[in-house]
Formats: structure tokens, C-alpha cells, sequence
């Protein structure tokens, strides 16, 4: 099995974020895994540019007229970059186990196991693709949002209304309202009217609505992002939340992108930009 005591997840969570910035996000379980083979389980092996090289190994410019959204790259499946790097089939075989290995590790000290978080990210997800089809929005952005909007799906304007992104009603809402106390800023607490959906799906789907209609997102680049870690910024820079530390920083993209990476949930880009491709040709 792999050497998950030896294993620094932040490394390689960072040299797949560092290649698939401005492409496609890269999957750092199949870094780690073929570490762990090529090195055979010593991580301290493992050097910033040699783990940068094999991320890139990855991706490839993409010339053809099958794009992943508006990406000029595309993914490179598993199978061909292990066939590049000459591993035979015990090599091969011994990737799959560590990538298995991998299936509940994230940047948290204990292990991502928990039925009832793994069930909310399994539910939201299939939404959360849709969204990312049809406005390019990442499902890593939208079910980070949700969770930290949310509190998991358990917050009261989320159990009562259904949702799980603090969208306000406002003057263009014609649906039901709920009124509530949000506290948006350092210690402040306002009374405010939010918006009511029958269900978790239709607040997803109105979220992307939302980000779409309102020019300030396309403005910030939110919709030019082909990263997570940009899209959260970009989604902060239009003013989604103003949510700031004590010393009245804003923290909103930082927050988000603690989620994405604690919830392994940049695997999820990878997957659908992985089925954008296969639906595509």
C-alpha cells in the first residue's frame, strides 16, 4: 500500500494546481500514486521539478474542434502517460491500489470517510456539472460555496428555504421570500429577505442564473476562469460575499478554496472536464 505517513498530500495538491492553471485541472491523486511507484514509497524522493514535469505530462494543446468549453488543452488519460513512462503491468497495477488508497485523504488530519459529507458533495454534484456545462462555473466553486453557505446543508435559511448560497431576494425575485438575520460583517447582524426554492437542486441552478445575469461576475472574469483557485478569486473580486477576518480583510475566496482542497473537491472539475471530453467525441 501507499506510504500515507510519508506522503505530504499540500505538494502534490500544489503541482497539479500549478499545471492546470489556465488549462485543465489535473488529478494530484495519479501524481502521488505514481510517486509512490516510481520512487517506491519514498516521498522525500519526490522533487518540485520532477512532480511539475509529470503533472504536465497530463495535458496536452488540444487543436481539435472537440473543446472542453472554451480550453485550448485537454486531459491526457492515465493509461497513455503510464505507457510514456515505460511502467510495466506490476508498475501499472500498483497505481490503481495507490490511487484506491488515496480515495478518502484530502488536506485534513483525519481521513474524508464521513457518510453523511460525502452524501451532501454526491448530491449536489450531478447539479453542480450541469451548471459547469452550461456556464462554465466549477462544480469544485459552486459545491464549496454551498458548503460554506450552507454549513453542510445544515443552516437554518438551507433547512427552511432550501437555500444554500445566501442569495437575497431582491427586486428582479418573483418567487417566495424568507425573512432572516445574516451577519456579513465582523460582528454586524442585519435583518435581510432571501430567496425560496422547493429543493437543493433548483438553488443550485438558480445560483448559476445568478452568477450569469449579473454582469459584475463576467466583469471580475469568473466565466473566463478555467481554475478553481481563479474562480474564487474572481467570484470575491465582484463582491459575492464581503465576509472579512478581524483585522477587516476579505477572506471569502480564501475560505472556499480551504474547502476544495480539505474536500478533495477539484477532483470533481477533473471528472467532468474528463466526461466533457469523452461526450465530446
Amino acid at each position: 500500500h501507499i506510504n500515507l505517513s510519508g506522503l505530504n498530500t499540500k505538494f502534490y495538491i500544489q503541482a497539479a494546481d500549478n499545471a492546470s492553471k489556465g488549462k485543465l485541472q489535473v488529478n494530484w491523486k495519479y501524481l502521488a500514486a505514481i510517486d509512490g511507484v516510481r520512487y517506491k514509497n519514498d516521498f522525500s524522493k519526490a522533487t518540485n521539478s520532477n512532480t511539475n514535469e509529470l503533472a504536465a505530462m497530463f495535458l496536452e494543446k488540444n487543436s481539435t474542434s472537440n473543446k472542453v468549453r472554451n480550453s485550448n488543452y485537454r486531459l491526457v488519460d492515465l493509461d497513455v502517460v503510464l505507457e510514456k513512462l515505460s511502467f510495466d503491468k506490476k508498475q501499472k497495477e500498483r497505481v490503481y491500489t495507490y490511487i484506491e488508497d488515496l480515495k478518502y485523504t484530502g488536506t485534513l488530519k483525519n481521513n474524508l470517510n464521513n457518510v453523511s459529507t460525502q452524501q451532501f458533495i454526491q448530491e449536489l454534484y450531478p447539479e453542480a456539472a450541469e451548471i459547469y456545462n452550461k456556464y462554465g462555473v466549477l462544480p469544485s466553486v459552486t459545491i464549496s460555496q454551498a458548503i460554506l453557505e450552507s454549513g453542510w446543508g445544515k443552516s437554518e435559511l438551507s433547512t427552511k428555504a432550501n437555500n444554500l448560497f445566501g442569495i437575497k431576494a431582491d427586486t428582479s425575485w418573483k418567487g417566495k421570500k424568507i425573512k432572516m438575520n445574516t451577519s456579513e460583517y465582523y460582528n454586524q447582524k442585519i435583518v435581510d429577505e432571501f430567496r425560496v426554492y422547493n429543493s437543493k437542486q433548483e438553488s443550485i441552478r438558480d445560483y448559476g442564473e445568478f452568477l450569469k445575469n449579473n454582469k459584475r461576475y463576467k466583469q471580475s472574469g469568473v466565466f473566463q476562469a478555467t481554475h478553481y483557485i481563479d474562480q474564487a478569486n474572481a467570484i470575491e473580486k465582484a463582491g459575492y460575499s464581503t465576509v472579512e477576518n478581524s483585522k477587516g480583510q476579505q477572506i471569502y475566496s480564501e475560505l472556499v478554496i480551504d474547502i476544495i482542497q480539505e474536500q478533495n473537491l477539484q477532483l470533481l472539475d477533473f471528472q467532468c472536464e474528463m466526461n466533457y471530453n469523452k461526450n465530446s467525441q
